[in-house]
C-alpha cells in the first residue's frame, strides 16, 4: 500500500531562505543535462529533502509559460521524488533549454536527471 503522504509536495519541501538560495548557487554541487541543470547540496537532518525551481526570464519571456513549466516540473518530482535516495538536501531545479517541453518530455528528463544524483 502506498502512503498518501509518498506522493505529496508540501511546504516544507520548498527552500524559501534566501541565505540558503545563494548558499546552493555558490557553494553546491552542479549536475547538467540536456534540460535541466542541478544544484545540490547537503546539510540539514531532515527526512526529506527542499527543492527549488527556476525558468529564466531570458530563455522564456512569457510568464505564463514559466509558469507552465514550472507546474509541469513541481507535478514531475513530486511523482518521482522516490528515485533521491539521499535525505536532507537541497536541490535546485533550473529549466536550461528554451524550448517548451509537454510534460511526458519534462518528467523523463527529470528521472534521467534525478538518477544522477544517487
Amino acid at each position: 500500500m502506498i502512503s498518501k503522504s509518498q506522493y505529496s509536495f508540501s511546504k516544507a519541501e520548498r527552500i524559501t531562505n534566501k541565505i540558503i538560495i545563494q548558499k546552493l548557487f555558490e557553494e553546491g554541487d552542479k549536475i547538467n543535462s540536456k534540460n535541466f541543470d542541478l544544484r545540490i547540496l547537503s546539510g540539514f537532518e531532515n527526512n526529506f529533502n527542499q527543492i527549488l525551481i527556476t525558468v529564466s526570464k531570458n530563455k522564456i519571456k512569457s510568464a505564463v509559460k514559466r509558469n507552465l513549466i514550472k507546474r509541469r516540473i513541481r507535478e514531475s518530482y513530486r511523482l518521482n521524488k522516490n528515485l533521491v535516495d539521499k535525505r536532507g538536501l537541497y536541490i535546485a531545479i533550473i529549466y536550461s533549454t528554451s524550448k517548451i517541453l509537454d510534460f511526458e518530455d519534462v518528467n523523463l528528463s527529470l528521472i534521467r536527471t534525478l538518477k544522477k544524483i544517487n
